[in-house]
């Protein structure tokens, strides 16, 4: 796989073939729960409401995120009235090609499209805090556990332009 043969897909969960949900599906329970050795509850509900950025090499799967708009998720109510990019995933095959840093940008111009004005939240993984900054996410509030992983929240203001 080469990040080059990449093409980026914008949408809604009703707008995803069934296999593009299938692969996103496969590929989050891969890296998540198998890779990170994590248990916890995946297909959380969240999905058909979100918005969602997807790579895909040959119509496969391969990075993903989703955008949950503000206050639909209770669990992160520190999100306040920012959508939320979440799921951040990218195939291991990929790692190290600027893959995430792509996936990311793609997601942050879905939000300057999707929700015009507004700063985006997220919660990172603590370890991931310095790639988040470069992307213009600052600190919010002290490292937190959230299923077993250290975390922080950060927020990219409105006015940051992506890098």
């Amino acid at each position: 796989m080469n990040s080059q043969d990449i093409t980026w897909w914008c949408g809604t969960f009703d707008d995803m073939s069934l296999h593009q949900l299938h692969d996103l599906l496969m590929l989050r329970q891969q890296i998540f729960i198998i890779e990170q050795n994590c248990i916890f509850p995946e297909i959380d509900g969240l999905d058909p409401l979100s918005v969602h950025v997807l790579g895909m090499i040959n119509d496969k799967v391969v990075a993903a995120t989703r955008i949950v708009p503000a206050g639909i998720d209770p669990q992160h109510s520190q999100q306040g009235n920012d959508p939320a990019i979440g799921r951040v995933v990218t195939s291991a095959e990929l790692r190290g090609q600027g893959v995430g840093r792509e996936i990311m940008k793609q997601s942050i111009l879905a939000c300057d499209e999707q929700f015009a004005g507004l700063g985006i939240f997220l919660n990172a993984q603590h370890h991931l805090e310095k790639f988040y900054g470069s992307l213009g996410f600052v600190q919010e509030g002290v490292p937190f556990d959230e299923d077993g992983i250290p975390h922080i929240s950060m927020r990219r203001p409105a006015s940051k332009i992506a890098a």
